[in-house]
């Protein structure tokens, strides 16, 4: 029943978003303008705020450096969220590349990891096939349709593992504003702000799966009982980021929250809740310009 809600909810996002970006686009006073080529390189810092990994009831802080590139022509563009380019264009369908990960966590900070093996640092990294109802890969305003499908490493930088797949549906909508469209307060030389959204529905297989919720026979403890679990259904998460850009400094921030309901690892005895939080916040210099 949790599941059929949460994947009703994304069902109307997606019908949501689909309306609004039918409205931007059938406005003939809307006219996008794709530069020939730009690029602008800076660096900052980061602040986040991550659940140890989604289920835990325990989460850490984190300040890490925030090395900012950008970059766009008419074949490939690069920023804080993706990089995408034309590696298989057909109409409105676009083939790129799709990349995500996960923390490490040392399981004597997490109670209901205590005495369990650690768990690494993930990367994540696989095609994705896109379907764009407004703009394309290079353009500003975009709104899109994604089937994601990603292979999952695990490292602590001496040896790497296998940990399965990730796949999944989602919608991504992003409206840039700039010029007369922005506020006064906002207004200044070359000043822009973008609102990003992003919804996905996750499926893991098995191993992914087992990989941060599995509990083998020899950590059976008091609190802790043996699971395994099969892959399928992960969960889904929708998020919202705000960034701005004025002379040389960028300012951004984002909120993503995670829905466990109906996953198939819910009842591990690793997952203490089923919903988490991701905060961030990040400021950054632009010292080149091109």
């Amino acid at each position: 029943m949790h599941k059929n809600k949460c994947l009703l909810g994304l069902a109307l996002l997606f019908i949501s978003f689909f309306t609004l970006a039918n409205t931007d686009v059938n406005s003939e006073s809307v006219v996008i303008e794709k530069p020939k080529s730009k690029m602008e390189i800076g660096a900052g810092a980061f602040a986040l705020n991550l659940p140890h990994y989604l289920g835990s009831d325990q989460s850490d802080a984190y300040v890490v450096p925030f090395p900012y590139f950008y970059y766009l022509d008419d074949k490939y563009k690069v920023d804080r969220n993706q990089f995408t380019g034309k590696i298989w264009q057909d109409n409105h369908f676009y083939l790129d590349i799709s990349a995500s990960g996960g923390v490490k966590v040392n399981s004597d900070d997490n109670t209901a990891r205590r005495g369990m093996d650690d768990l690494d640092w993930v990367f994540e990294l696989g095609p994705s096939i896109k379907y764009y109802l407004q703009g394309d890969p290079q353009a500003s305003d975009y709104f899109y349709l994604e089937f994601f499908t990603r292979k999952a490493a695990a490292t602590d930088f001496k040896s790497m593992t296998n940990v399965g797949w990730r796949y999944g549906p989602s919608v991504s909508y992003q409206k840039h504003f700039s010029g007369h469209a922005l506020p006064e307060l906002l207004a200044g030389h070359g000043a822009e702000l973008e609102l990003t959204v992003r919804a996905n529905v996750n499926f893991s297989d098995d191993r992914y799966l087992n990989y941060y919720y599995g509990v083998p026979e020899r950590f059976i403890s008091q609190s802790r009982v043996a699971f395994d679990s099969d892959g399928g259904y992960a969960g889904s998460d929708i998020s919202a980021g705000l960034t701005y850009k004025v002379n040389q400094w960028w300012i951004g921030g984002f909120a993503r929250y995670y829905n466990l309901s109906g996953a198939e690892y819910i009842d591990s005895p690793l997952v203490k809740q089923d919903n988490n939080w991701a905060l961030g916040f990040g400021v950054a210099w632009i010292f080149y310009q091109r």
